[in-house]
């Protein structure tokens, strides 16, 4: 008799979305390398015309500082793992569940994540101290300006003062040690997604400078380092049993994240970028169609993490155990949302009664069901 036909396994819809995803995101970061190029020799004439008719221009020159920020950055987040690591591990207790190789990669999140809270810490109290009376920052932002005034006072040759400056080359600096660390690191499941967010976000903060983009991208800088320290303090403490700090992280991020990511970027430097800098300096515009292309990219970004992370439901559900009742919590876990925290199941159980705590021994205790994390 002739075999049954059998039809080959079908694939796991997760893994077919997952695989879509990649496959987006390669042909996004392909698009935003070759885009970026392009723009980078055209801009080139234009940006040399500009230094040399104004002296007080952003200069090439200058980013000679932020090659020196970068290694310093790059150097000082290596060295610091090997600094911290006894605290962090006096702060992770080690669990039966978990191998010596997973212990050793949250006690290294734990390193990273305590040096970027700091740094954005210390650069977001800067932006604010830059930018609270500038006319050009927003009430969103702590201000009492307009954004339309990053477009005047005769853009593209606007002063930029020296504090800004170092500002915003230390960003530079920052930025493509994030670059390097992501290549020399081992790949994670989210590693296209931040290829194509420090692609866009590199290409953006160095073009900005050279092109004086530098009012708005002050503004852009701000917003994200605001949303920044919550992200990393929460990925800090997720896995210490530091329940009501994790709590307060985790609450803190979703406040910061919907406010300046969801809400500001949009409706105030995207409009900015997109109408505002047309109406106030059209004629002296270049590189606007890239720059938007990677704000935009940004925008997508921000709305995938958020809305996958939001698909995190962490529901307490209670059911028979034997005599007694065990409550589960099914976690869902993600690639690069973890920036948005992978605490939820800590802040439930920082929220949930004391009596749904109690050890095995009475028959009522916490059970999790982890889907995809770690």
């Amino acid at each position: 008799l002739p075999h049954p036909r059998v039809s080959p396994p079908a694939q796991h819809p997760a893994g077919a979305m997952g695989a879509a995803k990649d496959s987006l995101l390669r042909l996004l970061c392909g698009v935003a390398l070759l885009w970026a190029c392009y723009v980078g020799r055209e801009l080139h004439y234009e940006v040399r015309r500009r230094q040399l008719s104004n002296d007080a221009y952003p200069q090439y020159a200058d980013l000679w500082d932020a090659t020196w920020a970068f290694l310093g950055m790059l150097v000082a987040q290596l060295l610091f793992r090997p600094f911290f690591k006894a605290i962090a591990r006096a702060n992770i207790p080690k669990k039966s569940r978990w191998s010596d190789a997973v212990w050793g990669a949250k006690v290294e999140r734990c390193c990273d994540s305590v040096f970027k809270c700091s740094y954005y810490a210390a650069m977001t109290t800067w932006s604010f101290a830059l930018l609270r009376g500038a006319p050009w920052t927003p009430w969103v932002l702590g201000g009492g300006g307009s954004t339309k005034f990053c477009w005047t006072d005769g853009y593209p040759f606007q002063a930029v003062p020296p504090e800004m400056r170092r500002f915003y080359l230390t960003a530079i600096g920052f930025h493509l040690s994030e670059v390097a660390m992501l290549l020399l690191e081992v790949r994670h499941p989210d590693f296209w997604e931040m290829l194509l967010h420090h692609t866009v976000s590199c290409t953006l903060v160095c073009f900005s400078y050279v092109l004086n983009y530098v009012r708005m991208g002050t503004l852009v800088l701000h917003l994200h380092g605001a949303t920044d320290v919550f992200i990393y303090l929460s990925k800090a403490v997720v896995d210490t049993p530091y329940l009501r700090m994790t709590a307060f992280s985790y609450f803190s991020l979703i406040a910061a994240y919907a406010w300046f990511r969801i809400y500001a970027f949009p409706v105030y430097i995207m409009r900015s970028a997109w109408v505002e800098s047309m109406e106030q300096a059209g004629a002296h515009l270049y590189g606007w169609g890239y720059l938007n292309f990677a704000l935009c990219v940004l925008l997508l970004l921000h709305m995938y993490w958020f809305g996958a992370h939001h698909q995190d439901r962490f529901p307490l559900q209670a059911h028979r155990a034997g005599q007694g009742h065990a409550v589960e919590l099914v976690v869902h876990g993600h690639g690069e949302q973890e920036d948005l925290v992978r605490g939820p199941r800590v802040v439930a159980l920082a929220l949930a009664p004391a009596g749904a705590l109690r050890g095995r021994r009475g028959g009522v205790g916490p059970r999790w069901t982890s889907r995809g994390g770690s």
